[in-house]
């Protein structure tokens, strides 16, 4: 009987006339271990470590339970089970079979499978990939193992003889190969990586440009005057908290105000979109063959000006006020225009890229339906617009100006629609939340229409106390944040005497507002 050592793979095929033919194990304990079938007649046994024995009848030392007998016939071997033991071939359980090359043998129920393979010349020194493969689905197809172990194992059984059965050139050309794709893939990722910190970086280089801007768009306001005022508000801290105390027993007058004046007091919604200028289509989302938007590795939505879906929208929210002297509704400048507020213009100008206004949408209090606008004017040295509605109001609708600025120390009230939506979503309470997480809706325009229609569009009021007036700006202290721009900027008679515009945080949080004098005369310079 041949020991384990002497039926390895390196072991020489003795001469001898006749079929050379051998068993590869390829499971057990000589898993990759081959046997030279070197006999006429051979008898087949596992022994106790389920390791596969080939004796002759005519040895006499003490062998394990006989399975089966292989028999020299006709260039190959006749396989026969001896009693009652299970032998498959091919994953079929036989009694006898002529082997063909190739065949896979299962001795018993815990005994090795085997491939039985024929060869004309010496056992080969490598195998090829297409005898590894063949090997690994012929074990996952006669394999009694349920699917996932039978499949995982002819993977790593497959992979382990990729590594140690092949040549040395394939080898060495398969770990080139990988070296190559893996150094090729990284430079790919630090490529990627490097684009990626770019555009991180512009995108934080346009948003500071912008909230900058966004804080100076006065042209009346200099740096002088910005480290002038610094000094200037912080003399009169001290001041204006005595002021607001004396303010906190007058607040009778300022809700009057804040009653009589909120119905005029508009929250715009808004989105534009960017038209190439050269094919004078706009930019539109990029579907996918299921009809869904397709996204770029940086997770922003593929754009094309010859895409399918909707197009590109960059959406918005501000405050904007009724005016008593006309049918107009007063604004910001960058509310209206919001890509003026930024150097985005240069960017687009750059890329062959026109800002085209998509939607613009008036909501007044307790009007569940929303009015369209459009622009009517806009001033080139002051951050105001005017906007006109495509349907006519109620009369009393509609907020006075006063004729002259006021003075410092004068009380003030704001009135708008700081944070948008947000706010909106938080005044109208846990129940409307709740509803809207129920529907699964939370679109830009349907939150909008849906708070509108349960008279949830309120303004938000502050009140606060003039610090600095001059003719380009009035400084105040009223608290507000984003989307308050445009709101109304009230005196103790309800009277507008500037328009919210801008936030100076390095300021303690004062406000800038646009005077109501250059609201006159962009009134006088566009209607009169």
């Amino acid at each position: 009987m041949d020991s384990p050592s002497s039926l390895s793979q390196q072991a020489p095929r003795p001469a001898r006339h006749g079929p050379h033919a051998f068993l590869e194990s390829l499971t057990g304990p000589t898993r990759g271990e081959t046997t030279w079938l070197l006999d006429d007649e051979l008898i087949a046994s596992v022994d106790d470590a389920r390791s596969l024995q080939l004796t002759t009848p005519e040895e006499t030392d003490p062998v394990p339970v006989a399975l089966a007998r292989l028999t020299l016939s006709e260039a190959s071997y006749w396989l026969e089970a001896l009693g009652d033991a299970d032998i498959w071939v091919n994953g079929r359980r036989v009694q006898a079979a002529h082997l063909m090359h190739g065949d896979m043998i299962e001795f018993g129920e815990h005994g090795p499978m085997c491939r039985f393979r024929l060869c004309n010349r010496s056992f080969p020194r490598h195998w090829t990939i297409d005898d590894i493969v063949g090997d690994a689905v012929a074990y996952a197809r006669s394999s009694r193992r349920p699917l996932g172990r039978r499949a995982s194992f002819a993977l790593l059984d497959g992979g382990r003889r990729v590594l140690w059965h092949t040549t040395l050139f394939f080898r060495v050309s398969v770990i080139l190969s990988i070296g190559l794709l893996a150094g090729f893939g990284y430079l790919l990722y630090a490529n990627d990586r490097r684009f990626e910190e770019a555009m991180r970086q512009e995108a934080l280089r346009i948003e500071a440009i912008s909230t900058i801007l966004a804080q100076t768009a006065q042209d009346a306001l200099t740096p002088d005057d910005l480290a002038g005022l610094r000094a200037e508000l912080d003399a009169r801290l001290t001041t204006n908290a005595d002021r607001l105390s004396e303010l906190e027993r007058q607040s009778g007058a300022s809700a009057r105000i804040i009653r009589a004046s909120a119905n005029s007091v508009a929250f715009l919604q808004g989105a534009y979109g960017l038209r190439h200028q050269e094919s004078g289509k706009l930019l539109r989302h990029v579907l996918g063959a299921d009809g869904q938007p397709l996204m770029t590795p940086f997770g922003q939505p593929q754009i094309s000006p010859d895409g399918t879906g909707a197009p590109l929208e960059f959406q918005f929210t501000g405050t904007g006020f009724l005016i008593a002297e006309g049918p107009h509704l007063v604004t910001n400048r960058h509310v209206a225009q919001p890509w003026r507020s930024s150097d985005r213009m240069r960017a687009f100008a750059a890329g062959g890229l026109e800002p085209e206004m998509l939607k613009l949408l008036v909501y007044l209090p307790d009007t569940p339906r929303p009015n369209a606008a459009v622009l009517e004017t806009v001033s080139d040295t002051a951050d105001l617009a005017i906007l006109t509605l495509d349907r006519p109001l109620a009369n009393g609708v509609g907020l006075a100006l006063a004729d002259d600025l006021p003075g410092a120390g004068t009380e003030v009230v704001l009135i708008g629609y700081p944070t948008g939506l947000r706010a909106l979503l938080a005044q109208a309470g846990p129940d409307f939340l709740k509803a809207v997480e129920d529907s699964g809706n939370t679109d830009f325009w349907s939150m909008a229409a849906r708070l509108a229609e349960q008279g949830f569009v309120q303004p938000l009021a502050s009140r606060g106390i003039v610090a600095q007036v001059n003719s380009g700006a009035v400084i105040y202290d009223a608290e507000t944040t984003s989307g308050g721009s445009g709101g109304p900027v009230l005196d103790d008679r309800g009277r507008v005497i500037a328009v919210n515009a801008a936030i100076l945080p390095e300021f303690g949080g004062s406000n800038i507002g646009v005077p109501v004098t250059l609201l006159h005369q962009l009134l006088a310079d566009s209607f009169d």
